[in-house]
């Protein structure tokens, strides 16, 4: 294929993600490079594995149909940070890696928010040439145009293999200079008809402090708005292309409130019919939102509630109490939306104690679904990484690359029976660790049914189809 002769690079871009539990996840990240590499003037093909029965075939091919002079794979996650089922994404990873070796020679760099969470460890382990270490809209393309000129790249966000601490993440400040992203390098219509959603970005950065979380490492802690406007665009052009339902990918939505009332206003004024559902702040979610949510379109929230203890939320670092779940739960489903509390058990200050106290917040205010993970992935520059090593939980030789899980030394051995015992009780739980209300199977039951959107919103016709896996860890 030749190359026009104002195109700087021929470049694939691969998405490495196969998981499509709970959801297949179209490749948002993928599509905001693709559009910024075109803009740059470079020739852009793009290889989502998710649905390709034989990942090697399709790259050998991708790669014969289009020989790249640079290749890009994108690292959603590293592992599927359940407990205790835990599953690696590496080896496959590395696998792809190794076939795009022996079909050409061109570099293969690495990126995405799984590769952020770890650079150092993970091109060493799938021996890249280089990686973009947070957003790497504007880096890989200086990357590029760098390395077209036969020149090093020396600025911020791109990591050498061998080098180590020598990088700082990219951030980029101004999101309104990003085109939308590039829907055209990715069938779209597939992941609807497997169910899958639309994404949306309303914003970047987390300038919150839970002592786990991974998301001010991947996108820094300065918050970074889009346009209201420029949302409701991309929003308008997702239905456009036959999309019914949409997820908001922030870390958080709803902070700051303002912009998020704004967001819903003007996805109001364009009129659509679409459903959406998001990740909400219990502190930041009044009554007024929940309302301006639903007439916009929004179906469900889903809250990072982790734990019904006040220990254990100021243990993680969490700046919000009980009451403010009670109250954000009584809010939305006065608006009419299906609400969705996420938990994280096993907390640093967990006993039996706290656990019982979350146990009873979630029987008092009755949400839609409870996703319980039990155990915290440890990753290594969180503080959770750090509390580990002092309760002597993590070994300080220990390789995070494998699935690591923090659970409090007090529950180790009777926490996995307590959150079985409590499934028994609640059937509206669904627990990835322990496949409860959660599988290929049941997936592709309510799929041929033709439910669309969150899977959790149709708790009821779970609870009908699916089935509780004791798994050999109960």
């Amino acid at each position: 294929m030749r190359i026009a002769e104002s195109s700087l690079m021929r470049v694939l871009l691969i998405s490495l993600n196969i998981e499509k539990l709970p959801d297949p996840v179209a490749p948002l990240g993928l599509a905001f490079l693709s559009s910024a590499l075109k803009s740059a003037g470079h020739e852009v093909q793009c290889l989502d594995l998710c649905f390709e029965e034989d990942a090697e075939a399709a790259v050998e091919a991708a790669i014969a149909f289009f020989p790249p002079e640079a290749i890009g794979l994108s690292l959603r996650n590293i592992d599927n940070v359940a407990y205790p089922a835990t599953v690696s994404y590496l080896p496959f990873y590395k696998k792809v890696l190794e076939c795009c070796r022996r079909h050409c020679q061109a570099p293969v760099f690495l990126g995405g928010s799984g590769f952020t969470v770890m650079p150092e460890a993970i091109l060493n382990y799938l021996e890249a040439d280089g990686g973009i270490v947070g957003e790497g809209e504007e880096t890989f393309a200086e990357v590029l145009e760098a390395r077209r000129k036969g020149f090093p790249f020396s600025n911020g966000g791109f990591l050498k293999r061998g080098e180590n601490g020598s990088f700082r993440p990219s951030c980029i400040l101004d999101l309104s200079s990003l085109p939308s992203p590039d829907w055209d390098c990715l069938n779209l219509a597939l992941y609807f008809s497997r169910g899958g959603m639309g994404n949306l970005q309303t914003k970047r950065g987390c300038s919150f402090s839970c002592i786990y979380c991974t998301y001010p490492l991947i996108e820094g802690k300065t918050v970074r708005l889009r346009s209201p406007g420029k949302v409701a665009d991309e929003a308008e052009e997702l239905e456009q292309r036959g999309v019914a339902h949409l997820f908001i990918v922030d870390n958080i939505f709803n902070c700051p409130e303002d912009h998020a009332l704004e967001v819903c206003r003007e996805l109001g004024k364009r009129d659509l019919a679409l459903k959406w559902s998001c990740y909400v702040h219990p502190s930041f979610f009044s009554r007024e939102l929940a309302e301006e949510m639903k007439n916009a379109g929004c179906t469900g929230v889903e809250i990072g509630t982790d734990s019904g203890s006040p220990i254990v939320l100021g243990r993680l670092k969490k700046n919000f109490s009980p009451d403010d779940v009670r109250r954000a739960t009584r809010h939305a489903h006065q608006a009419g939306l299906e609400v969705c509390h996420s938990l994280s058990l096993g907390a640093p200050g967990e006993t039996k104690e706290t656990l019982q106290e979350t146990f009873r917040l979630m029987e008092e205010i009755s949400p839609t679904a409870v996703i319980a993970m039990v155990g915290l992935r440890i990753f290594p520059g969180t503080e959770l990484a750090q509390v580990a090593k002092e309760e002597r939980v993590l070994s300080p030789d220990r390789d995070l690359l494998q699935p690591t899980f923090y659970v409090a030394p007090v529950m180790r051995d009777q926490i996995v029976d307590l959150v079985l015992e409590e499934t028994e009780i609640h059937p509206n739980w669904i627990v990835p660790g322990l496949s409860i209300h959660y599988s290929e199977k049941l997936l592709s039951k309510l799929r041929r049914l033709g439910v669309k959107g969150p899977l959790w919103e149709y708790m009821k016709m779970m609870r009908r189809w699916g089935s509780v896996k004791r798994t050999p860890y109960a």
